[in-house]
């Protein structure tokens, strides 16, 4: 269990880290997150929308940002044209490299974290 009062330290540190992530990138955290998930092999916005918990909408504009920064281009696959494929741009590989290069000054407790989450994935 957590102390429900420690919830606001957590959002406020989310969002130091969003603004951190922004002005290195200019990327939000939720498009920074996309980048990621599509080098993880998640291609079709249903897929990279359910791997980050958001909604189907709010990935279409995530799509719509990282497509006008020229981050991602979107391939109509199939003759159903809303299947599509998400694929990263040479722009996109060098601001995933930068986003893998990046030292965010994280609270401990974040690393902890993550680091559990990569030994259950």
């Amino acid at each position: 269990m957590y102390d429900l009062c420690c919830l606001r330290q957590i959002m406020l540190d989310v969002k130091r880290i969003e603004e951190a992530l922004k002005q290195e990138t200019s990327l939000t955290l939720n498009e920074a997150l996309c980048l990621c998930q599509n080098e993880k092999g998640h291609t079709d916005p249903s897929s990279l929308a359910r791997e980050l918990s958001i909604s189907p909408s709010r990935m279409t504009r995530i799509l719509d940002s990282l497509h006008n920064q020229e981050c991602i281009s979107r391939t109509q696959t199939g003759e159903d044209r809303r299947t599509v494929t998400i694929t990263m741009t040479k722009k996109g590989v060098e601001v995933l490299k930068k986003l893998h290069a990046l030292s965010l000054d994280l609270p401990e407790y974040v690393i902890t974290l993550a680091k559990e989450s990569e030994k259950n994935t």
